[in-house]
């Protein structure tokens, strides 16, 4: 049997809440002495008058008498900051005099106070230079006319004070100012402006600065139907799968680095939206500062999504009070977070809420009525239950307000009739009655209520009870009916999809060699086409081209919308003579069409920019601009539609990165993915190819493709070599130590084998770290070693005696496989990629005499590159024993694959 709460307990909760407030409250004050004694920035004095506007509606709900005071305070600073000049000191006096009053509150002990003129530091924006924060430059909108001589009839209007329905028995709240700030008017365009007149006493002075920002012009609106959005992330793969998809969904992403540049986005023209990266969550309250200022400003929403690699309340607290719409916490992928976006735009543009209103009372039918319309929502008022089942239909209402006592049929009959409909199964309805008798109240819940609500009610109350309940359904039932699609029919995918696809192909360490590329087609003539059309018809014509792209597909293709007007396909097998003509064969293809566009028959044209791997690109975003860029150029009249890039579209200058490179192992500043190796023979040992990567300024993430052979060309190879193998030595050890057992396989260079104190390093190493030895081995590239052949031999013996394992990388068939494989004490061989493609007859013979030679001699098999299930089921017949790819899995930071789950 539950224990009622005793009053002990509930006066002890209360008792807590009344602390924190009388601290809180002590802390206002403080800042109000401050900033009302000395010459102040009017924007300091707006937080201080939204802030104690929060502590008052707080203060109301436990039912403290302090809500009266600092309601009195807020409207006095908020008649202050909306005082022309000649009556700011009257208003100034009244401000004064209010925060006195403050120093009455049970709580505040003035032995306690601290002087008004210490070093305790200030929150908001106002306050002095010196407590760390810099100051907002921009005033509130068009908080000039308060210190001009502009007409009366110009003035802002005062607003009316939101009024407190008083709970039973508790004393009415002093009426309290609406949080925001109105905007007055602006002035007529053919009247002048008046240059400020200074005030009579320095209670506000805008400086000069202020004065020459608020003289510009107001940010423009968006006219064109684009939106912005600014990313500040940590430049890595998550990082960069957002940028795309951002960029995917049509917005137009603004290029930021630094703190410094969000600032100054933020108090110019402001984006639509601000996603914050984890590693910048400690500057959360200043950033939700300058969007929330930054909302009044432009009159629109500025979405802010934060994210974080900490779960606790006190940073959800931080997130939610510095007014982010999302809050995700790390490790996150770039899908959730694109998901969440899309659920705020979704939120944004959604339709007003339809409520349904059951009551028979027509007074009480108009008073609920109006209180929702003048919130934007649509109303559906029925004064007989007998005509509900037969609207609710047509209306499909996203909440029912239901009246408990009604003639003919009650409320919690009519709840039930509705409940056996299975359409409106889930649809919150809400009671709204004056019954008292509380056994009633959990009758009507019983019966399918989700709430009750009883009269009279605030207009705020019931607003926010019915908005929250309706933005639930409408999330829960999006989720449920219409799931993400990830994948569309006719080989169409989500660019999400084919980034990740596009990291992988980059990730290895031949990817500058290999055959395959992107292309970004893109309308020819977009602009004009979505001038002509409506963005129904546009999308209709859009989807007839995407029938015709995707029938040009092949086996391994992959295609994805870009933007409004833009494409990107994906290929893993052609070289770069033959992207090219891929590129003029879809060309000519969709040219011959002719496509519907609601009435008119219309012929499309195409701009493509061919990026093959061999460009070098880097990193997936890296290309993906790279390709881009050819596009852009091959709308030029010489270009006939089709442009190639060029290796210095693609990646930076040649000494930018040596010095990266040389930062990094100064700093240890590279980073080391894995990628599962997984058995076709049911064996579960967790085993991982580690990849090296290097985040660099310009955002890019540069892989092993693009690091190694510069570090070879300049000589860095043996230290970086030293650094991988060091790196992955620690984490082995770390995993060792916590009882878990792996094996990782490091790819080392023939330079570093040539080094005769690599051994000796290594065993010291391995001590180090406590490492036992079998637990890596070290990967040595087949292509390489003729060159240095008994230097090989040597290091690989001292390898062995350690007891280290080694991997023979990039092997085919062929005498001189041969003669390696009887020189070198090997465990492992690593196939070359072309074993990784589809496999003919004759290619299936000669894989699988490889296989049996080396299964004769005690070596396993690994096969690189694995990204189709077909290539794996053919690999597993001619006897291979382990695959990588992303197939298994893409290369993460992490090890969390499930390698019992994957036994075959």
């Amino acid at each position: 049997m539950p224990v009622p709460e005793t009053t002990s307990r509930r006066s002890r909760g209360r008792d807590a809440h009344l602390a924190q407030l009388a601290s809180r409250t002590r802390d206002l004050r403080l800042r109000g002495e401050r900033l009302l004694r000395v010459p102040a920035d009017v924007n300091a004095l707006h937080v201080l008058a939204l802030d104690v506007t929060h502590l008052a509606i707080q203060a109301e709900a436990i039912g403290d008498a302090s809500a009266i005071t600092l309601g009195a305070f807020a409207e006095a600073v908020r008649s202050l900051l909306a005082a022309d000049a000649q009556a700011r000191d009257e208003a100034s006096s009244l401000a004064v005099e209010r925060l006195a009053e403050i120093g009455g509150v049970a709580g505040l002990d003035a032995a306690e106070e601290a002087p008004a003129t210490g070093d305790r530091q200030l929150f908001g924006y106002g306050a002095a230079e010196e407590n760390g924060f810099p100051l907002l430059v921009r005033p509130p909108p068009q908080y000039w006319r308060h210190a001009s001589n502009a007409p009366a009839t110009a003035a802002v209007r005062a607003p009316e004070p939101v009024v407190m329905a008083p709970e039973p028995g508790k004393p009415a709240a002093a009426a309290l100012p609406p949080s925001p700030l109105p905007s007055p008017s602006p002035p007529p365009a053919a009247e002048p402006r008046q240059p400020p007149t200074p005030p009579p006493m320095p209670v506000i002075e805008p400086d000069a600065a202020a004065d020459a920002l608020d003289a510009l012009p107001p940010p423009a609106a968006d006219t064109d139907g684009t939106r912005s959005a600014c990313h500040l992330g940590d430049g890595g793969a998550t990082a960069t799968e957002i940028d795309l998809g951002l960029r995917a969904a049509g917005y137009d992403l603004q290029t930021i680095r630094s703190l410094d540049s969000l600032k100054d986005a933020l108090t110019r023209q402001p984006p639509h939206l601000v996603v914050l990266g984890s590693e910048h969550l400690g500057a959360i309250e200043e950033i939700g500062t300058l969007v929330q200022a930054a909302r009044a400003r432009v009159g629109r929403r500025v979405v802010l999504v934060a994210m974080s690699a900490q779960a606790d309340l006190a940073a959800r607290l931080r997130a939610m009070r510095a007014g982010c719409d999302a809050f995700l916490v790390e490790p996150v992928s770039a899908e959730t977070v694109l998901g969440r976006i899309r659920e705020l735009d979704d939120a944004a543009t959604r339709e007003p809420y339809r409520i349904m209103i059951v009551e028979d009372d027509r007074s009480q039918a108009l008073f609920a009525e109006s209180i929702l319309r003048k919130s934007g929502m649509q109303t559906l008022t029925i004064g007989e239950a007998s005509q509900v089942l037969e609207k609710i239909d047509g209306f499909r209402p996203d909440l029912v307000l239901m009246d408990l006592h009604m003639p003919v049929c009650d409320g919690m009959e009519l709840t039930a009739m509705i409940r056996e409909r299975e359409a409106f199964l889930s649809t919150p309805i809400v009671f709204l009655s004056g019954e008292s008798d509380t056994e009633k109240h959990f009758e009507a819940l019983d019966a399918g209520g989700d709430d009750f609500l009883s009269k009279p009610i605030a207009p705020k109350h019931l607003i926010a009870a019915v908005t929250s309940r309706v933005r639930r359904a409408r999330q829960l039932e999006k989720r449920r009916v219409v799931p993400v699609e990830r994948e569309a029919p006719g080989g169409v995918h989500d660019i999400v999809a084919l980034t990740r696809r596009l990291t992988g192909m980059l990730s290895l360490e031949d990817a500058k060699t290999r055959s395959g590329g992107l292309l970004f087609l893109e309308i020819e003539d977009a602009q004009r086409l979505h001038g002509r059309l409506d963005h129904k018809a546009f999308e209709a014509l859009l989807g007839k081209l995407t029938i015709v792209l995707a029938a040009s597909l092949g086996p391994g293709d992959m295609l994805a919308r870009c933007g409004d007007s833009g494409y990107l396909l994906l290929n893993p097998d052609r070289n770069a003579a033959a992207l090219e003509t891929l590129a003029i064969s879809i060309r000519t293809q969709v040219g011959q069409e002719a496509f519907d566009d609601g009435g008119n028959l219309v012929r499309l044209g195409l701009v493509v920019g061919v990026c093959p791997f061999t460009v070098g690109a880097g990193d997936a975003k890296a290309m993906i601009d790279a390709a881009e860029r050819a596009m852009l150029e091959a709308r030029a009249h010489e270009k006939h539609g089709v442009c190639l890039a060029r290796p210095a579209d693609a990646r930076p200058a040649g000494q930018d990165l040596l010095d990266a490179m040389r930062a990094a192992l100064e700093t240890s500043a590279f980073r080391v993915v894995f990628q599962p190796i997984v058995s076709l023979q049911g064996e579960v040992d967790e085993q991982f190819q580690a990849l090296l990567r290097l985040p660099l300024a310009d955002g890019r993430v540069s892989a092993a493709s693009e690091l190694i052979p510069a570090a070879e060309q300049s000589g860095l190879i043996v230290d970086v070599d030293r650094w991988m193998l060091d790196r992955c030595l620690a984490i082995i050890g770390e995993r060792y130590r916590d009882g878990r057992v792996l094996r990782i396989f490091v790819s080392q260079s023939v330079s570093s084998a040539r080094d005769p104190d690599r051994v000796e390093w290594l065993r010291k190493a391995l001590e180090i770290h406590q490492v036992p030895p079998g637990h890596v081995s070290i990967e040595l590239r087949a292509a390489d070693i003729p060159q240095a052949l008994s230097d090989v031999v040597e290091f690989a013996l001292g390898v062995k005696r350690l007891g280290v394992g080694l991997t023979l990388a990039g092997v085919e068939a062929g005498a001189q496989a041969s003669d390696m494989l009887r020189m070198l004490p090997v465990d492992f061989l690593k196939l070359s990629v072309r074993y990784a493609q589809a496999l003919d007859d004759t290619l299936r013979e000669e894989l699988r005499e490889l296989v049996r030679v080396a299964h004769a001699d005690g070596r396993r098999v690994i096969a690189p590159r694995v990204e189709e299930a077909r290539v794996a089921a053919s690999l597993w017949s001619t006897g291979v024993d382990l695959i990588q790819g992303n197939f298994v899995q893409e290369a993460g930071r992490d090890m969390s694959y499930d390698f019992n789950a994957s036994a075959l």
